[in-house]
């Protein structure tokens, strides 16, 4: 079993005025808090003892070795008002402490240690605090030293409430009650601390190439694009689903001019009818490569997100991240249909597509495949022996009458003819 590359362990002490609070243990909590800044900014726990890796300072610049929320150093004033301030809010607000122990080869491969400590006050901990449920980062108040001083480096880290910051049952701000620490934000933590060491070297050469792919993916739906792929209908099937949503579209905005937004529309028929010609275009071969390699580079950024997570002995993965580039893209797809459909309905409007149109379609499809055969033969084939023709023939017929019965029945629920 591999090595697990981060560990996170975590208590509380809860406040003073919490109403769950164990009287018993009240003193020696108050002077665990008391000694806890001590304990943090002790100089023979930090990263060098003679000389500071960052400063090059042999341990003459005055700063304290206590990280606060912007990612600088105490300094000695600071230090004093913070410890003070601790103890007083110690009243109010419960005390969570965390160690986070990090794989030293990790770190020292992807980043550098002055860089992660940055990391860690301004991007990973506000977000793990947002994750906890907090309300607003700026009313935590939070520090953090950095330990070298054992085989594994490590982080100790402490945080409270500056003022009221968790929305309650009745939906008003209140001091956190509880004190443990969920076990999903604590999976949460370990996982934003190993993206954010391999940002720059693995997570974002993968995002940038996902996000090349959904660009290029992107363009068959672009209308000032030459790939336009609803200028292309090679079938005249989905010319009728396009003129159909376009009626539709048109029957329940007769007063909208400007561009349609997906989203917003709330009509059964509108959403299938969109769904359909989605499907229906990626069935195209040009658009399937594309497609083929955005899926791929999804594939590899999941993998990527999964291997995280097994790092860290977790079996559940996040995968939001890749998902909501999916729903973007869906998004962005189906926005194009119903502008393009509303678009092309009001310019071929009264326009209709009789049997005559349907079978000549059939055949011009079959003929393109069959080359070698004239359009006759592959009428009178299709009611003969030659079984590949015939299926292709059989199965056009069959789309027609699904669409056919489709409408049908849509024309009866209207009218109210059967229930």
């Amino acid at each position: 079993m591999s090595k697990q590359n981060i560990i996170v362990r975590s208590d509380f002490k809860l406040a003073l005025n919490n109403n769950d609070r164990n009287l018993s243990s009240l003193n020696r909590d108050k002077q665990c808090v008391n000694s806890l800044l001590d304990y943090y900014s002790d100089d023979k726990k930090s990263m060098m003892s003679m000389l500071d890796y960052f400063t090059g300072k042999i341990n003459k610049h005055e700063n304290i070795n206590l990280i606060l929320e912007d990612g600088h150093y105490a300094t000695k004033e600071e230090y004093e008002r913070r410890k003070k301030y601790i103890n007083k809010q110690f009243n109010n607000s419960n005390v969570w402490r965390l160690v986070l122990s990090i794989d030293k080869d990790l770190v020292e491969s992807n980043i550098k240690w002055k860089d992660l400590e940055v990391k860690l006050a301004k991007e990973i901990l506000p977000n793990f605090f947002k994750k906890m449920g907090f309300e607003d980062n700026k009313k935590m108040c939070y520090q953090f030293s950095l330990h070298m001083n054992t085989k594994h480096p490590h982080f100790h880290i402490a945080f409270m409430e500056r003022s009221p910051n968790t929305r309650g049952y009745d939906n008003l701000l209140q001091y956190r009650r509880n004190g443990k620490i969920p076990n999903n934000c604590i999976k949460y933590l370990m996982n934003e601390t190993i993206l954010c060491i391999e940002r720059e070297k693995k997570f974002r050469p993968l995002s940038v190439n996902l996000s090349k792919e959904l660009e290029e993916l992107k363009q068959y739906f672009n209308p000032n694009d030459k790939n336009f792929i609803l200028y292309d209908k090679n079938n005249i099937l989905l010319e009728e689903k396009i003129l159909t949503l376009g009626k539709r579209l048109e029957e329940i905005n007769k007063n909208q001019n400007n561009k349609l937004k997906y989203n917003s529309i709330n009509d059964e028929q509108i959403l299938k009818l969109t769904n359909d010609i989605k499907n229906d275009l990626f069935n195209d071969k040009s658009l399937n490569i594309s497609k083929s390699k955005y899926n791929e580079s999804v594939l590899t950024m999941n993998n990527y997100l999964k291997d995280i997570s097994k790092r860290n002995n977790i079996k559940y993965t996040n995968l939001s991240y890749t998902l909501n580039k999916e729903k973007y893209l869906n998004n962005y797809i189906y926005n194009a249909i119903v502008n393009y459909a509303n678009k092309h309905y009001k310019k071929q409007e009264g326009k209709i597509i009789s049997s005559n149109d349907i079978l000549q379609s059939i055949i011009m499809n079959i003929y393109k495949k069959n080359r070698n055969i004239t359009k006759k033969d592959i009428v009178r084939n299709s009611f003969n022996n030659n079984y590949h023709i015939k299926q292709e023939t059989a199965e056009a017929i069959r789309n027609i009458n699904r669409e056919m019965e489709s409408i049908a029945e849509e024309f009866y629920k209207t009218n109210g003819l059967f229930k």
